[in-house]
């Protein structure tokens, strides 16, 4: 019997101390994964997952998600090869089209799916001690090598929403970070999109880990729940304006003109206002919000549409931390939630 896989995802918003008490938090908890986001300008997720190397006895440690466009491949390669090494073979890379900070920077996301796909190559290619020389559409290495020997087989996931890119990540990743579908049509297209990709390139998805990243927010009353993972709804919006074409699986009211006019500014400080536009129909499909009970079956839905990991964000009702919010998960929900997995899973 296949078990379900437990992740949970993190920001770099933490100081140290209080970063440490999270990472032995979901350690104790059972959790399989702990995943840390590459968002700009927080904390350096490839710094904070060395420290959580050194304070945790048995996670898997992967970023959610790193990009290869601030971050050369190459770069990626040394990174994830150091901290495998650091963490004794536990390292997982997550890779996806990135967008935070990029208007600050100045950075363009071109070709996206062709970035990430010719990344995952090329990371590939180095991991596996090669010589390289890689002239792609978007990403140049010459004539060059990794100076120390990672283990070759450190997987490497893609984080997709857009039907291309969740396409790309079934033909090329080892593992799919769906977000943030949190509904049974967006989950549905996400698989279908995922099969595609992977039937073109003659795999089969038994060889692939679909993880379903959902924020998680539960209160004792329900609207206190979506209010506030609003946010965590118009962050992807953010990211993927003016191209929000993952909203349409969901048969959803368009995206109301205050909201994509906030959007349209391309500033990341400006997304607490603009969740205060997120329609509420919005919350159901795109994040995981409501009391024990609710979050409960809504979790269960998610796992039996087929995905075989879990992977949740827990995020703060008010007069919450991030701990109380992952001791609500990790005592009171994901228990029954796994067990009722494991009863169907094959």
């Amino acid at each position: 019997m296949s078990r379900l896989t437990l992740g949970v995802l993190v920001l770099g918003e933490h100081p140290v101390d209080r970063f440490t008490a999270v990472v032995r938090a979901v350690d104790e908890a059972g959790f399989d994964v702990l995943w840390l986001a590459d968002e700009k300008f927080y904390r350096d997720p490839f710094v904070g997952l060395t420290h959580a190397a050194q304070h945790s006895r048995r996670l898997r440690l992967g970023t959610c998600v790193t990009e290869p466009y601030t971050r050369h491949p190459a770069l990626l390669a040394m990174a994830i090869g150091t901290l495998d090494e650091v963490s004794a073979g536990r390292a997982m890379l997550g890779l996806g089209a990135g967008g935070s900070g990029f208007p600050a920077m100045g950075v363009r996301r071109a070709r996206p799916a062709v970035a990430v796909a010719e990344a995952v190559t090329l990371v590939r290619r180095l991991l596996r001690d090669e010589h390289v020389d890689f002239q792609g559409r978007t990403v140049t290495f010459r004539d060059a090598h990794l100076h120390f020997r990672p283990r070759p087989d450190i997987p490497i996931y893609v984080a997709a929403r857009a039907r291309g890119m969740l396409a790309t990540a079934g033909a090329v990743a080892d593992g799919v970070i769906v977000a943030p579908y949190a509904s049974l049509p967006g989950l549905r297209f996400a698989l279908a999109q995922i099969r595609r990709g992977a039937e073109r390139a003659g795999r089969s998805m038994t060889t692939l880990e679909v993880a379903a990243r959902v924020d998680v927010c539960i209160a004792d009353d329900a609207e206190t729940a979506r209010a506030a993972v609003k946010p965590a709804i118009a962050l992807p919006m953010w990211i993927s304006y003016p191209n929000l074409d993952y909203l349409r699986p969901l048969d959803l009211p368009p995206p109301p003109a205050p909201l994509l006019e906030i959007l349209s500014r391309r500033q990341y400080d400006l997304i607490p206002e603009a969740a205060r536009h997120v329609p509420e129909a919005y919350v159901a499909h795109l994040a995981v919000a409501g009391t024990v009970a609710q979050v409960r079956e809504q979790l269960r839905q998610i796992v039996a549409a087929g995905v075989t990991q879990l992977l949740v964000r827990p995020v703060a009702a008010p007069g919450q931390d991030l701990l109380a919010a992952l001791r609500l998960l990790a005592e009171q929900v994901i228990p029954a939630v796994t067990v009722e997995a494991a009863e169907h899973r094959p």
